[in-house]
């Protein structure tokens, strides 16, 4: 999918998922101290608010311009200068500094594993990854998300995705819809200790 496909979702619908943070995310990084962070295909920006309004410094980046200027518009107010907004895509993107978290929410592409080792460049020493996305086993057992095995990454390939970090969780998520459960995966990862 291109930008131009979610640039037309984001004009049709604003906020398509909520104004709320995502339970699982705010449960896993609620406890973490605010640092810096990148929020990496941030969409329409809730995860970028959530994080500032806990005292992050965020930079935010998606690659639909809709998606950008609807965030700008709904969250400066709250945010102020907590979240430097940009458009840019997540295989060419760089932060303009190293970050103490990289959050990758539901961003669904075959090249996910590239993104990773992308992203631990920008770590700094103890920052971590959390990801956390639509899984594959989703197309048998649940609802929602995508429908192309492609873009569905499994436990196995986010551990081969993180091999060589030290992986704080891998897991499966069962999130309750009105359709019926999905089922998320889960992976929060940091470089291995020095």
């Amino acid at each position: 999918m291109d930008s131009h496909a979610w640039d037309r979702r984001y004009a049709e619908q604003p906020r398509p998922f909520g104004a709320v943070a995502n339970a699982t995310l705010v449960a896993e990084l609620v406890t973490l101290p605010p640092e810096r962070a990148v929020d990496l295909a941030c969409g329409d920006g809730r995860h970028a608010a959530w994080l500032a309004s806990r005292g992050w410094r965020v930079d935010a980046v998606d690659f639909s311009p809709v998606a950008i200027s609807d965030a700008e518009r709904e969250w400066q107010q709250d945010v102020g200068d907590s979240v430097r907004w940009h458009v840019g895509d997540a295989l060419s993107w760089d932060p303009p500094e190293r970050a103490d978290l990289v959050l990758i929410a539901y961003l669904q592409t075959a090249r996910l594993p590239l993104v990773i080792e992308r992203a631990r460049t920008w770590l700094r020493p103890d920052g971590r990854i959390v990801y956390l996305g639509h899984a594959r086993d989703n197309l048998a057992y649940g609802v929602g998300g995508p429908r192309s095995p492609e873009v569905l990454p499994t436990v196995a390939s986010l551990a081969s995705a993180l091999d060589g970090m030290e992986v704080l969780s891998l897991r499966h998520v069962v999130r309750p819809t009105a359709a019926g459960d999905a089922y998320d995966v889960l992976a929060v990862a940091r470089e291995m200790p020095a």
